[in-house]
């Protein structure tokens, strides 16, 4: 994983994507819908919730119990 690398922004957007932007002057877009089949993310089908996403750090989060970190994205490789 790139080292130093952190979240500056991010943006929700209505089809369950969001593009987060880096301090490298790098963006991507990581596309949560793939996760929605889990049990564990059904709070994250609520479109009102999954616009609240937060982010600290090299996390994305938007509570204590629905988070991932930039190392557990699939980044492309030219970010």
């Amino acid at each position: 994983m790139m080292q130093n690398v952190i979240i500056i922004k991010l943006q929700a957007h209505d089809d369950f994507t969001i593009t987060i932007f880096l301090n490298n002057r790098r963006s991507f877009i990581f596309d949560i819908k793939p996760y929605l089949a889990g049990s564990g993310f059904k709070k994250l089908r609520q479109l009102s919730f999954f616009k609240q996403a937060k982010f600290k750090g090299d996390l994305l989060y938007w509570d204590s119990m629905h988070d991932f970190p930039l190392h557990c994205m699939d980044i492309p490789k030219d970010v």
